[in-house]
């Protein structure tokens, strides 16, 4: 049995490095938009390609933590599903469930730094996803992939109920931008749900100046067990309908914020699968997270469940506050 089953696309990610003085960057605060001149050529650093998702992050970082993870996804026959098969056997995930379609392309993005914050340009193929017909998971983990998700919403709907497996999801843009009802209706039965400020404002339609602590509450009620919500540089909260914990972001260097999301989720995931309170897993998440923007790519910088802990020790002060 897998201990977690995590679906979604797999991209190859490629990494480049814009430089504020050759290219007239600029950030306009708060709202954060990356300009750079339009119409010229602008030099860059590319730095490196590497396999990434959001499923293959979460997959690859429970591997890590000693727990045994598959990983649910839909390929093009082409180089990337090579780069990926090879890469997942590395780091012990199972790839009997990933699937090639001939004559398609894998799905993939462009990564661009600047100043330690990341900026994706992504084209994730349309894919018609769906279970295997066979296996046995406790957890199962979803996230982004392209159009054509709604009849594996509807499957893992009806495998979760039959089979009382638990879910955890995070959805993705695609799915947060079309907002339709089977989204509402899988977020439902999740047990644990993920997502960041912003998505949760999307999904549940709350002001614009709604404070955060209403954000947080109004997001738990898309599923009514626990949700967790990251602010990026400013931490995250998790709420599961008693009091709503914050965690501040972990000591570290920040170099690539790409995998911040996905290595925070998979360690609170972990930590939560192992029976730890709320209060602990969002310290595990803390801390994999702050390993992973210390390096450049999704999963260079993820940690072992035993690292995590030991920089836990080291770290006595770091706390979790309640709101």
């Amino acid at each position: 049995m897998y201990d977690c089953i995590t679906i979604g696309d797999t991209k190859l990610d490629t990494f480049v490095v814009l430089h504020d003085a050759s290219i007239e960057c600029q950030l306009k605060l708060p709202e954060c938009q990356l300009c750079i001149g339009y119409g010229k050529k602008i030099p860059v650093q590319a730095i490196d390609s590497q396999i990434a998702g959001s499923a293959p992050n979460v997959a690859v970082a429970l591997s890590r933590m000693h727990l045994k993870s598959a990983l649910v996804t839909m390929m093009g026959d082409d180089g990337t599903h090579r780069l990926a098969l090879e890469r997942m056997h590395e780091e012990k995930v199972d790839t009997r469930f990933i699937k090639t379609v001939a004559g398609r392309r894998s799905s993939f993005s462009v990564v661009l730094n600047f100043r330690g914050e990341r900026t994706i340009l992504a084209a994730h193929e349309p894919y018609a996803y769906a279970l295997p017909k066979t296996f046995s998971a406790k957890w199962l983990y979803v996230c982004e992939q392209g159009t054509g998700y709604e009849k594996l919403y509807r499957e893992i709907i009806a495998r979760v109920s039959a089979d009382h497996v638990h879910l955890a999801m995070n959805p993705g843009e695609v799915q947060i931008e079309e907002r339709k009802p089977v989204l509402y209706e899988i977020m439902k039965r999740t047990t644990l749900l993920f997502m960041n400020v912003g998505e949760a404002r999307a999904l549940t339609k709350v002001s614009a100046s709604a404070k955060l602590a209403s954000v947080v509450t109004s997001a738990w009620k898309l599923n009514g067990k626990t949700v967790v919500v990251t602010d990026g540089k400013n931490g995250a909260y998790g709420f599961d309908g008693t009091k709503i914990l914050f965690s501040p972001i972990f000591p570290g260097k920040r170099v690539d914020a790409t995998g911040a999301g996905d290595s925070f989720a998979a360690a609170v995931l972990s930590a939560m699968m192992r029976d730890l309170p709320l209060t602990e897993a969002l310290r595990w998440g803390a801390v994999n997270s702050a390993s992973v923007v210390g390096k450049v790519g999704p999963q260079v910088g993820l940690l072992s469940d035993t690292e995590i802990k030991k920089r836990l020790r080291a770290h006595p002060s770091f706390k979790i506050k309640s709101l």
